[in-house]
């Protein structure tokens, strides 16, 4: 039974063994009926099928799911994430590798902090403060909910980043982990943006991730002694031709290339790990 539960994970035998009216599910044929789910642990919610298959895509990934109020929490080892269904599909990205770095007793920097997931992360890995910037003011309250779930010493801003403190008009069609990437939709937010060389400087951070779908880009101005005041980067980048560019830019500024991980979104999107070189560090 277990080698055909590896070989079908996300299929009808991982269904059987995580939800006790899995007969319940079969000839689900109208997406937008909710159908009353009854996982092993006892735990109960009222799902449409794509709501099911996300959660037990997270089941499949190692997390146990609970019931919090009319949310769903996923939790993995010391960590609980809970949010709106539609956007916990970031869980299944592996983020405990993504965001394994030694941040014990350090302060890190999280800008795109989603729904707090990262935080979190940093947080479990020891943490003493996560400073987060999140322009999307319907994140926040999900962000408040996970930091108080897991202990976490969070300081909130809502606001994006770019090279200049300023607002800007985004387009978009839904809130998700690519809001804002794109720049088009027939809906528009105001967001409040923050300069990301202002941002470095008062963080006080020696750790900085930045997941912020094309604002990455800010960076490229920045001046190099402002770079060095945090040691280490993880920074989503989203074109080839940036990656090339803010690769240069961080070996200038005296920062090695340490990882380059594909995110499996498509074929030119990764997070690119920067490390201030030992002999700077020691310097300084």
């Amino acid at each position: 039974m277990d080698g055909i539960l590896v070989w079908t994970v996300n299929g009808v035998i991982l269904k059987i063994k995580t939800t006790r009216n899995f007969w319940a599910t079969f000839f689900w044929n109208n997406p937008e009926k909710k159908v009353k789910i009854i996982f092993r642990n006892g735990c109960r919610a009222e799902l449409d099928s794509p709501e099911y298959q996300r959660v037990i895509d997270l089941l499949s990934k190692g997390y146990t799911v609970e019931s919090l109020g009319k949310l769903l929490c996923f939790k993995k080892g010391n960590v609980k994430i809970t949010g709106p269904l539609s956007l916990l599909g970031i869980l299944k990205e592996g983020l405990d590798e993504i965001y394994s770095v030694d941040c014990k007793n350090k302060t890190v920097l999280d800008i795109g902090g989603y729904i707090g997931d990262s935080a979190v992360y940093f947080s479990a890995m020891g943490a003493a403060k996560v400073i987060i910037y999140e322009p999307v003011v319907a994140h926040h309250e999900f962000i408040k909910i996970n930091m108080a779930l897991n202990d976490v010493n969070a300081e909130l801003h809502e606001e994006g980043i770019g090279e200049n403190d300023g607002y800007t008009l985004v387009n978009y069609d839904i809130i998700n982990s690519g809001f804002g990437l794109t720049n088009k939709g027939a809906k528009k937010m105001l967001i409040k943006i923050k300069s990301i060389k202002r941002i470095i400087e008062e963080s006080g951070a020696s750790i900085a991730k930045l997941d912020c779908e094309g604002a990455e880009s800010s960076l490229v101005n920045v001046p190099p002694e402002v770079l060095q005041t945090i040691d280490f980067y993880m920074i989503e980048i989203h074109t080839l031709e940036m990656k090339s560019i803010l690769m240069n830019k961080f070996r200038a500024s005296g920062f090695d290339v340490v990882k380059d991980i594909p995110t499996g979104v498509d074929d030119h999107t990764s997070t690119v790990y920067f490390k201030r070189k030992q002999e700077d560090l020691q310097a300084s």
